[in-house]
């Protein structure tokens, strides 16, 4: 009985360890500005529907502010995802706001996604195990849940970049894929513009 408690043990610490050892190796390679600019494609894979729903705009990671996601096309609206809330406009109309006072679930969903488009690798070794590889140019991470309540949501996420994460393919739990690529990230070490700032008030 002791030696399968130490065996447990043993792995849980190699497990550990290698769960480090690659979010340090990671994070080495990402640029780590504190405003970053770029455009994405999205492209949706509904269970049940051969055709993609397809998507482009472009996005703000602000340090400390959240996140801005602008989509142009098909249609255009706002996403912007802040410490306390989630929001959602087209044009001067509020789709929905959530807040999470009132949602417990929005900081956790906020948190995620500042940390996958942000790379913030330590923070997703919080909620998620990782595994993948680190070479001299690039990276790739798959993530699987640790807690049931984002197993619901996710199955499995994949990262892949160089210095910036350049692509995204999230596995829903309902048989649904996402998969989102980046280009033409521009990193900023200063600040927001006044407008930008705007975005976040």
């Amino acid at each position: 009985m002791k030696k399968v408690v130490m065996l447990v043990m043993v792995l849980v610490v190699s497990c550990a360890t290698y769960a480090a050892d690659l979010a340090a190796d990671v994070r080495s390679h990402l640029a780590q500005p504190n405003v970053l600019r770029g455009e994405f494609e999205q492209a949706k894979q509904v269970r049940g529907f051969k055709k993609q729903l397809l998507s482009k705009g472009d996005f703000l990671v602000a340090r400390e502010r959240g996140v801005v996601w602008r989509t142009r096309e098909p249609f255009a609206g706002v996403l912007k995802l802040t410490p306390n809330e989630i929001v959602a406009t087209q044009g001067r109309d509020v789709a929905f706001r959530l807040s999470a006072s009132t949602e417990p679930t929005v900081s956790v969903i906020n948190r995620l996604m500042f940390s996958l488009l942000n790379g913030d690798v330590a923070a997703l070794g919080e909620q998620f195990t990782l595994s993948g590889t680190v070479d001299v140019k690039s990276w790739s991470l798959v993530l699987v849940p640790k807690q049931a309540a984002f197993a619901k949501i996710l199955a499995r996420v994949e990262l892949g970049g160089d210095s910036y994460v350049r692509r995204i393919v999230m596995d829903e739990a309902n048989g649904d894929k996402t998969t989102i690529s980046f280009h033409g990230q521009r990193p900023d070490p200063a600040k927001l513009t006044a407008e930008e700032a705007h975005w976040f008030d």
